[in-house]
């Protein structure tokens, strides 16, 4: 039995094929559900060309699939198939290689398509999963018809800079703290001397007084910073002077300074102290017999020649307000005091230290018509026992000459000393 469409869905069914370019001799019946059913005889077949079909699947509502493939001979007929008695038609692989709705197809959800995979489909899926699992391989991603391939960049790039990579700090060792610098000091000194004129005067035979003397010393010191380059001084010094032959002459010093250093460069410095200062004679009695108040500027250099040679320069003026009293008559001593010298020194070691000075004193007395010019030069050798003990030999000559007739500068001189400094805080 042969079932047989209403006259205006053929025509339809037509109209929509000329629309889509397909040639008539593609289009068959739809087949029955009815297994009974016979096929329906195809149109006259038309030549090959570039064709759309119509393909009208079992259990469908009339879904029509627009296929567009490479030239295509006509479809060959089956003939009844055994099983089913339907005449079915072969659908080429290369038929399904892209799917696309026609117009009325677009109105309906399309059924699938139970047609083997081709070799294009297959190599998309392949692709597609790649690029779904995160492929490092760029150049099998598909590149989007607008945009290109896209490239995810990763969370850890800057936009600009690129990959920023953080470098790891080194580790840096503690800071140590330096122990803050002492200022206060005890120092003591010991020093032993001969000389052929201690008097520096005539002596009542018309000669000059030469004897040996020691004297010992301690005094504390203490140096607070008060800036960058400015320190205070304060000291206080006690001396006791003693001779071997002439003990009448013995005396004790007691001796206090206060001032301040500054810095002028860094060569240079300048200091200003004032200085208090009483001679007595030793015994029970105690009796001062000098008194000076003092008050003096001093400016010193140092300029290294070599890394082992340098010269210590310096000028000093200093205001003395002295008096003296003797069998209970006050003499004044008062009197304006300027010297410059220099110091040369040579480290030959860096213990030992070789040096050579020369002084030149001017002495004006504002009480008394009397003036005094004297030089002196020395030489030293000192040696450091440890960092806070010094060994010193030291000898030398002065000469000079003052209006005050019995007044005698000439003197050869020897002597070593020995001083200890312990630093307190």
């Amino acid at each position: 039995m042969v079932k047989w469409y209403p006259p205006l869905q053929l025509a339809l069914v037509s109209f929509g094929l000329l629309c889509c370019g397909a040639p008539p001799g593609y289009a068959q019946s739809a087949p029955s559900s009815d297994p009974d059913v016979a096929p329906a005889v195809p149109l006259p077949a038309a030549p090959p060309v570039e064709a759309a079909k119509l393909v009208v699947e079992e259990g469908s509502e009339e879904s029509f699939t627009h296929q567009t493939t490479a030239p295509l001979s006509p479809p060959v007929s089956l003939g009844p198939s055994p099983a089913s008695g339907l005449s079915r038609e072969r659908v080429d692989p290369a038929l399904a290689n892209r799917a696309y709705l026609t117009n009325a197809a677009a109105l309906a959800n399309p059924a699938p398509l139970n047609l083997p995979p081709a070799e294009d489909s297959e190599a998309e899926e392949r692709s597609s999963s790649d690029l779904a699992q995160g492929g490092n391989d760029l150049e099998s991603v598909s590149p989007d018809p607008e945009l290109g391939v896209i490239q995810v960049r990763s969370l850890f790039e800057d936009p600009d800079l690129g990959i920023l990579r953080i470098r790891e700090q080194p580790q840096l060792p503690p800071a140590t703290t330096q122990p803050p610098a002492r200022i206060g000091f005890f120092s003591a000194r010991l020093a032993i001397a001969s000389s052929d004129n201690i008097l520096l005067a005539i002596n009542d035979v018309g000669g000059l007084t030469g004897d040996t003397f020691f004297r010992p010393s301690i005094a504390f010191g203490v140096y607070p910073t008060l800036g960058p380059q400015t320190a205070l001084i304060a000291t206080a010094d006690l001396g006791l002077q003693r001779y071997g032959a002439q003990a009448s002459l013995n005396y004790d010093d007691l001796r206090f300074r206060v001032g301040l250093r500054q810095g002028l460069s860094p060569r240079s410095y300048g200091q200003l102290v004032l200085t208090y200062q009483e001679l007595y004679r030793p015994g029970g009695n105690r009796e001062r017999f000098f008194k000076n108040t003092a008050l003096g500027l001093t400016l010193g250099r140092r300029d290294s020649i070599t890394p082992k040679l340098a010269v210590d320069s310096f000028y000093f003026l200093q205001y003395n307000g002295a008096q003296s009293t003797s069998g209970g008559t006050a003499t004044d001593f008062s009197r304006i005091f300027q010297s410059a010298g220099a110091y040369l020194g040579y480290d030959v070691t860096s213990q030992v230290q070789l040096g050579l000075s020369y002084q030149l004193n001017l002495i004006d007395y504002t009480a008394q018509p009397r003036y005094d010019t004297f030089q002196q030069v020395l030489g030293q050798v000192a040696y450091r026992l440890s960092p806070n003990v010094r060994l010193n030999v030291y000898g030398g000559v002065s000469f000079g000459r003052s209006s005050e007739p019995r007044v005698r500068f000439n003197d050869t001189f020897f002597g070593a000393a020995i001083d200890a400094t312990i630093p307190l805080f």
